[in-house]
């Protein structure tokens, strides 16, 4: 699995968002700690996930926020996610959950 992430131009890395609010949506918040966890692996050791009234699109959009997690997705279709005008787009890998 992949986040993908979309952020603000200015951020050019994912460790640009340390110590950053990084807005997400509910249905993906339940899966915050292995995207924590992969922002971490990244540099971006002290990230919050916040969840808004409004989508974490339209957050990002509006400036609240410097980047939004979009979706969780497999790798293929993030590879097939096409990169947006004005933002920057990151695929961050998730760990495999462990199967008992």
């Amino acid at each position: 699995m992949v986040a993908l992430v979309l952020a603000r131009p200015e951020i050019g890395s994912l460790s640009d968002l340390n110590n950053k609010n990084i807005a997400i949506e509910e249905k993906q918040s339940a899966s915050s700690g292995r995207v924590s966890a992969a922002f971490m692996a990244a540099g971006a050791a002290e990230v919050q996930f916040s969840e808004g009234t409004r989508g974490a699109i339209d957050r990002l959009i509006s400036g609240e926020v410097p980047a939004a997690v979009l979706t969780l997705a497999s790798r293929e279709a993030a590879e097939g996610f096409p990169d947006i005008e004005g933002f920057r787009t990151f695929r961050v890998p998730l760990a495999q959950k462990a199967r008992l």
